[in-house]
């Protein structure tokens, strides 16, 4: 958690655990498909955000 306002996630790290039969030379496409991914290019380029209230 971030030490200042407004009060926010400073960072997340994730830690990728391949499986055992992965060959070592497709760990760099791996870490680069998990790079590119959804999530990732939507934390790097946070959305627009609209809140309301139902009525």
């Amino acid at each position: 958690m971030a030490t200042d306002r407004p009060a926010r996630v400073a960072s997340v790290h994730v830690t990728i655990v391949p499986p055992p039969e992965l060959p070592e030379q497709r760990r760099p496409a791996l870490l680069g498909v998990a790079s590119h991914c959804t999530v990732h290019n939507t934390l790097h380029q946070p959305p627009e955000i609209d809140i309301e209230l139902e009525t």
